[in-house]
């Protein structure tokens, strides 16, 4: 998924949390954690480090 992706998946869920997996491998490099986490910087996207986890 590129950046305007997840962004349109917000908007047709805007209640919903977004958690941003399967980062960073080779065949997913178009977007890293980073070029997420500081464009997209929004409560409702979470973008965990490995390893990382979140309880709700």
């Amino acid at each position: 998924m590129r950046k305007v992706d997840v962004y349109k998946v917000h908007r047709a869920a805007l209640e919903a949390k977004i958690i941003a997996v399967h980062m960073e491998a080779v065949n997913h490099w178009t977007l890293s954690r980073e070029e997420l986490r500081s464009l997209l910087q929004r409560s409702y996207l979470l973008v965990p480090d490995d390893g990382e986890s979140y309880t709700f």
